[in-house]
């Protein structure tokens, strides 16, 4: 059967076409029989379009009969592949229906778009039937567990084949997993054999030379992504470099200063604004809260500063009492700094014992607001990668009042946040106690936006 009227498994011209895969390895994955394949490696290399164009062409295959489910982590990640399939499949015909998130190929082929914010939201596809599965970038989930779960619902009562497509690039949070299920095992483009789960695998690796429509259209992409994290991570997402070291430092010393020393403050910023960590987490009783204090400038550098921190052990009952002095402490720095917009409150987790914060918090009158799900959901790795590029572009700084502050925690006498935030691996198994870092990787996003470093 052909492929779906208007995609292209291979090259035709291009007046009778939407959309067709570009030769090399976007082609390779159209081609290609193998049931599990992972494609991707250097970021920019055609990832999204390939699997839309794969999930079209398998329709086109099966007779009107597929089912098919595409998977991003978070809900805005997902609407980007949205966009993008209007551009593609409303032209074949297709039907998008907005209630579902879901479109109806002209065939009657099925194509749901969801996303997974949490590992324990595949349990509600259980029972589901799909023959194609599409987990763009996969490296957003450090656990298989939630993908393994997918794959329980891969069968077809029309003997479509069942097969499964994932996306990625090294240096995610799920950069171990991966490495070790589909690019080691075999070299790339040769199948290797799963025993334990028994299926076929096979690598298609793609990098951003082979996608020369995105670098025809945006000469500037390469050079972006060099200014978007350290040296190591930009050789794994440019050479799609799989040994690239997720040992290494992910924030200097260096690129948090300016010319080797704190950042002066400007004479006016816009606002400043709090992060909390907050304690009892785990069930573990009198864990380190962590504030941060942050200031943003817009109309200067245009950056997300740094200015003061604290770390304390307080039981939980005693932090509804402590929660007024970080917005005085708020308070106090907008006039020091002039903030035009005064403060703009305090950001707390909206999980575990924030969700108790939060609440005593409004009921106190305090200007609180619930750090966004999607972020939480991150996780550490995955928050990191997405404040990078800004970091790397200069746009984060210590101010000299957070770099030259020494508290005493936990017996140890040191600037905690310096400490957490240049001593923090990707990849690496992260030690407890790492609240400062939560709070400087959610300023990044509360201040400067979500980037597309992840």
């Amino acid at each position: 059967m052909a492929a779906a009227r208007g995609v292209s498994e291979t090259i035709e011209p291009a007046a009778h076409l939407v959309w067709a895969p570009q030769p090399g390895p976007q082609m390779d994955l159209l081609r290609c029989p193998v049931p599990d394949i992972l494609y991707g490696g250097s970021r920019g290399g055609g990832k999204t379009d390939a699997l839309l164009g794969d999930w079209a062409a398998h329709a086109g295959r099966s007779g009107g009969h597929a089912r098919g489910i595409m998977i991003r982590r978070t809900m805005p990640q997902l609407e980007e592949i949205i966009m993008r399939s209007r551009e593609l499949y409303s032209p074949l015909g297709a039907r998008w229906l907005a209630a579902a998130k879901s479109w109806l190929m002209p065939d009657g082929s099925y194509l749901r778009m969801r996303w997974m914010e949490r590992d324990a939201d595949a349990d509600q596809y259980q029972g589901h039937s799909y023959d194609w599965i599409g987990i763009d970038e996969a490296g957003g989930f450090a656990d298989p567990a939630p993908i393994d779960k997918m794959r329980a619902t891969m069968r077809s009562a029309h003997k479509v084949p069942c097969v499964m497509r994932l996306t990625a690039n090294p240096g995610g949070p799920g950069h171990q997993w991966i490495k070790e299920r589909y690019v080691l095992p075999a070299k790339p483009r040769v199948p290797h054999y799963d025993p334990v789960r028994r299926v076929w695998r096979v690598y298609i690796p793609s990098r951003v030379q082979d996608n020369r429509a995105l670098l025809d259209s945006d000469p500037g992409y390469i050079d972006r992504i060099k200014s978007s994290g350290p040296a190591w991570l930009v050789r794994a997402w440019l050479d799609g470099d799989w040994d690239a070291s997720a040992g290494d430092i992910f924030f200097t010393r260096e690129i948090l200063l300016q010319d080797g020393l704190p950042a002066p403050l400007p004479r006016r910023i816009d606002y400043v604004f709090a992060v909390v960590d907050t304690a009892l987490k785990d069930g573990l009783e009198h864990d380190g809260t962590a504030v941060l204090y942050c200031g943003r400038d817009s109309l200067g550098a245009d950056r997300l500063w740094w200015i003061d921190w604290d770390v304390l052990q307080i039981e939980g009952a005693l932090l509804d009492q402590w929660l007024p002095t970080v917005e005085r402490r708020l308070e106090a720095l907008a006039l020091e700094c002039q903030a035009r917009n005064g403060s703009s409150g305090i950001w707390i987790e909206d999980k575990a014992s924030g969700i108790v914060l939060l609440q005593q918090a409004q009921r106190m009158g305090l200007q609180v607001h619930a750090i966004p799900g999607n972020l939480t959901a991150m996780g550490k790795d995955g928050r990191a990668l997405n404040a990078s590029p800004h970091v790397y572009q200069g746009k984060v700084k210590f101010a000299a009042g957070a770099y030259d502050k020494i508290t005493t925690y936990r017996e140890v006498s040191r600037n905690h946040l310096l400490s957490q935030v240049t001593g923090y691996r990707l990849g690496a198994k992260t030690p407890h106690g790492m609240d400062l870092l939560d709070c400087a990787t959610y300023s990044v996003a509360i201040g400067l936006g979500n980037s597309d470093g992840y």
